[in-house]
C-alpha cells in the first residue's frame, strides 16, 4: 500500500468522526487563543495607569523664603490634580495607611511637614534635601510598584524644576540688590583712596621708631642669655646639694635609731652576761659536789658488785656441796636471783664509772665557762658605756644634718624660682625682640600696603562702578528663569521604538503558543499508529507527519489572522510574517513529533522540560545580558531563541537578512528531528498494524 494512500484514508476516516474533527479544530485554534489572549492582555499596560488608585498625603506646613511664602507641597498637589498618569486620591495619613493595609491603593506618596522648610535651605551653611516619601504596595501588585517608581522619577524632575525656578528668581532679585550696593561701594572706595594717602605718611614715622626699639631689645636679649646660663648652673648645683643633705639627714636619723637599739641591746647583753656569770658560779659549785658524790657512789657500787658476785658464787658452791639442794625449787630461785643481782650490780658499777668520768669533764668545762662569762660581763659594761657616749654625739650630728638639709632645700627652691623667673623674662624679651622685628617689618609692609591701598582703592572704585553697570544689565525675565531651572531638554527619537508593549512581547507569546499547540496535539492524537489496517511503517510515518503538519499550518494561519486583523498587530511585511510563522510551527512540530514518537510519554515530558528551558532562556522578556551565565550559554541552542529573533525582525526592525538567518536555523532543527522520526519508522518490521481503538492518548 502506498504511503500517500494511508494519509488519504486516515483523513477520510477522520472526517467521518465529528468529535475527532472538533478536537482537531480545537487543537488548531489553541495557539490562536493562547497568543491572542496574551498579546491583547499585554498590549498597552502602561497606557492604563490612570486607573491605578494612588494615595497622596500632604503634610507640608510651608515656609518663608526671602520674605515670601513658599508652599512647595501645595504646588506639588496642584500639579498632581492636573496629571492623569494615575488615579490620585488626596487623603490623610490614617486613610492612606488603612488603604495600603486593605489593598485599596497601589502606592502612597507622602509630602513631609518640613518639605518647604528644607527646600529653602539651598543657600544655608548646611542645606537639607527636600524629601518625598514614596511607598509602593508590592504585596498588592509588584509590577504596579515598578510603574510607580518610573512615574515618581518624572514627577521628581518636574518638582525639582519648580524649586529651581523659585531659587533662580530669588537669586536674580539679589543680583539687582547687589547692583545697587556696588554703586554705593564705588563711592566708598574713592573715599578710601584719600584716607590711604594719609595713612602712608604716619606709617613712615612709626617705622623709624620701631627700628630703635628692635635694636635695644636685641642688646637686652644678649645680656639675659648670660644671666640665664648662670642661673641654670646654680639650679643644678643646689639640686645636687639638696639631694646630698637630704640623704645625709635621713642616714643620720636612721643611725640614731639604730644606735639607740644597739645601746639597749648592749645593756640587755651586759645584764645577761652578769646573770650568766652568777649561774655558772653556782653551776661550778654544784658540779664539784656532783663529782664528789659520784666518786663515793662509784666506790660503793664497786663493793656492791663484788659482794653480789661473792654471794652468787657461794650459793653455787653450796649447791655443789649439797646435792639435795639442786632439786629444791626455792634454792634454785634464790640462786637465779643472786646471779641477776650480781649482773645488775656489775652494770651499775660500769655506769657509775662513766658518770664519774662525765662529771670530771663537766667540772672542767664549768670552770672555763665561768671564766668566759666573767670576761663577757666586763666587756658588756665597757660597750654600754661607750655606746651611751656615742649616742649623745650622734644626736647632735642628726640635728645638724636636718638643719643643713632644710637650708639646702630652701636654697634649691630659690634657685628654681630664679631660673623660672629668668626663663619667663628671657621668653618675654625674646618675644619682645621678635615682636619688635616683626613690628618693624610689618610697619614696612604696612607702609608698602598703604601705598598699594591708595592705588588699589582707586582701581576698586573704577571696577565697582563698572560692576554696578554690568549687574544692572542682567536679564531676569521668565525665559531666563526657565533656562536656569531646566537648562537641558530631552528629545526622544522614535525610529527604533515600538508604540505598544504588546508589539515587543508578541514574538515571545506567539512562539510559546505555537510550541504549546504542537505539544497539545501530541496528547490528543497518536503519532505512531494509523486508522488504516495493515498500514506500512512508511505509510504510518507519512500519514502521521502530514497530519501533524496540516494541524500546524492551521494553527499558524489562525494565530496570524487574529493577530494581524483582529488585534491590528503592525508588522513590516504581512506575507513574510505568515511564512515565518509556518516555518516556526513546522520546526516545533517536528521536534515534538520526534520526541513523542520515540519515547511516548517520557518524550512529552522532555518536550515540557524543553519548553520550560525556552521560557527562561530564550530572552523573550528580559535582555539576554541580564540572564544568568548558564542561560546565556544555552540560549543559542534553543529553537525558540531563533523564532523570537526572527519575529522581532519582521515586527520591529525590518532586518530581513537576520530573519532569513533564523529561518535557516529553524529548518535545520526541523530536518534533524524529521530524520529522527523517519528513523523510528524505518526500524519497524513490515507487518500489518492493528487498528487503533481511539487516537486520543
Amino acid at each position: 500500500m502506498k504511503a500517500i494512500t494511508v494519509f488519504l484514508k486516515d483523513m477520510k476516516i477522520l472526517l467521518t468522526k465529528p468529535m475527532l474533527v472538533l478536537t482537531l479544530l480545537g487543537v488548531a485554534a489553541l495557539p490562536m487563543l493562547y497568543s491572542s489572549f496574551l498579546v491583547d492582555a499585554s498590549w498597552d499596560p502602561y497606557g492604563n495607569t490612570g486607573k491605578l488608585p494612588v494615595a497622596v498625603v500632604n503634610l507640608d506646613k510651608g515656609a518663608v523664603y526671602e520674605g515670601k511664602s513658599m508652599e512647595v507641597g501645595k504646588d506639588f498637589v496642584d500639579e498632581l490634580k492636573d496629571n492623569d498618569d494615575f488615579k490620585w486620591n488626596f487623603v490623610n495619613a490614617a486613610e492612606a495607611e488603612d488603604g495600603m493595609a486593605h489593598n485599596r491603593y497601589y502606592m502612597t506618596i507622602t509630602i513631609p511637614a518640613n518639605f518647604s522648610e528644607n527646600a529653602t535651605t539651598l543657600t544655608a551653611e548646611h542645606p537639607v534635601q527636600a524629601e518625598i516619601v514614596f511607598e509602593p504596595n508590592s504585596d498588592y501588585n509588584f509590577v504596579a510598584g515598578q510603574i510607580g517608581n518610573s512615574a515618581m522619577s518624572k514627577l521628581k524632575a518636574k518638582l525639582s524644576t519648580q524649586i529651581t525656578a523659585a531659587y533662580t528668581r530669588s537669586m536674580f532679585e539679589q543680583v539687582d540688590t547687589i547692583s545697587e550696593g556696588l554703586g554705593d561701594a564705588g563711592e566708598g572706595a574713592t573715599a578710601l583712596k584719600d584716607g590711604a594717602g594719609k595713612l602712608q605718611g604716619g606709617l613712615s614715622t612709626l617705622k623709624t621708631n620701631l627700628n630703635k626699639l628692635a635694636s635695644g631689645t636685641t642688646e637686652l636679649q644678649s645680656g639675659l642669655k648670660l644671666l640665664y646660663n648662670g642661673a641654670g648652673s646654680l639650679k643644678q648645683g643646689t639640686g645636687t646639694l639638696t639631694q646630698g643633705t637630704t640623704d645625709l639627714a635621713g642616714g643620720l636619723s636612721q643611725l640614731v635609731k639604730a644606735e639607740q637599739q644597739l645601746q639597749a641591746g648592749a645593756m640587755q647583753s651586759q645584764k645577761g652576761a652578769a646573770q650568766l656569770n652568777e649561774g655558772l658560779l653556782a653551776s661550778k659549785t654544784g658540779s664539784s659536789q656532783l663529782k664528789e658524790g659520784l666518786t663515793a657512789s662509784e666506790a660503793a657500787s664497786s663493793q656492791l658488785a663484788a659482794g653480789a658476785d661473792q654471794v652468787a658464787k657461794g650459793l653455787e658452791q653450796m649447791m655443789a656441796a649439797t646435792p639435795g639442794l639442786q632439786e629444791n625449787e626455792q634454792f634454785q630461785q634464790l640462786l637465779a636471783a643472786s646471779r641477776q643481782v650480781a649482773a645488775g650490780s656489775q652494770q651499775l658499777h660500769t655506769g657509775q664509772e662513766q658518770l664519774l668520768a662525765g662529771s670530771t669533764k663537766l667540772d672542767a668545762g664549768q670552770q672555763q665557762l665561768a671564766a668566759g662569762a666573767k670576761q663577757l660581763s666586763d666587756g658588756g659594761s665597757q660597750l654600754a658605756t661607750g655606746l651611751q657616749t656615742f649616742g649623745q654625739k650622734l644626736n647632735q650630728a642628726s640635728a645638724g644634718g636636718s638643719k643643713l638639709a632644710a637650708g639646702a632645700a630652701a636654697l634649691n627652691k630659690g634657685a628654681v624660682q630664679l631660673g623660672q623667673g629668668l626663663t619667663k623674662l628671657a621668653g618675654g624679651v625674646d618675644g619682645l625682640s621678635e615682636g619688635a622685628v616683626k613690628l618693624k617689618d610689618g610697619a614696612g609692609e604696612l607702609n608698602d600696603g598703604a601705598g598699594k591701598l591708595a592705588s588699589g582703592s582707586g582701581e576698586l572704585a573704577e571696577k565697582l562702578t563698572d560692576a554696578a553697570a554690568d549687574t544692572s544689565s542682567v536679564k531676569s525675565g521668565d525665559d531666563t528663569v526657565s533656562m536656569f531651572a531646566e537648562p537641558v531638554k530631552l528629545t526622544e527619537k522614535t525610529d527604533h521604538k515600538l508604540d505598544h508593549y504588546g508589539l515587543g512581547i508578541a514574538p515571545y507569546f506567539l512562539s510559546l503558543a505555537l510550541f504549546v499547540g504542537a505539544l497539545v496535539f501530541s496528547t490528543v492524537f497518536s503519532l505512531r499508529d494509523s486508522n488504516v489496517p495493515g498500514a506500512s511503517p512508511m505509510g504510518r510515518f507519512l500519514s502521521r507527519t502530514l497530519t501533524f503538519v496540516m494541524v500546524s499550518v492551521l494553527q499558524s494561519l489562525l494565530a496570524d489572522i487574529v493577530l494581524l486583523y483582529g488585534l491590528k498587530l503592525e508588522v513590516q511585511s504581512a506575507p513574510l510574517f505568515f511564512l515565518f510563522t509556518l516555518i516556526v510551527s513546522f520546526s516545533f512540530t517536528m521536534i515534538v513529533q520526534a520526541l513523542v514518537t520515540w519515547l511516548d510519554n517520557p518524550g512529552r515530558f522532555l518536550a515540557i522540560v524543553l519548553m520550560i528551558f525556552q521560557l527562561t532562556s530564550s530572552a523573550g522578556t528580559f535582555p539576554l545580558e541580564m540572564l544568568p551565565g548558564w542561560m546565556q550559554k544555552v540560549n543559542p541552542w534553543l529553537p525558540m531563541t531563533h523564532s523570537i529573533v526572527g519575529y522581532k525582525a519582521i515586527i520591529g526592525s525590518g532586518d530581513y537578512a537576520l530573519m532569513r538567518e533564523q529561518i535557516v536555523y529553524l529548518l535545520i532543527y526541523a530536518v534533524i528531528f524529521l530524520a529522527l522520526t523517519f528513523l523510528y519508522f524505518a526500524r519497524q518490521n513490515k507487518r500489518t498494524a492493528a487498528p487503533s481503538k481511539e487516537l486520543a492518548v
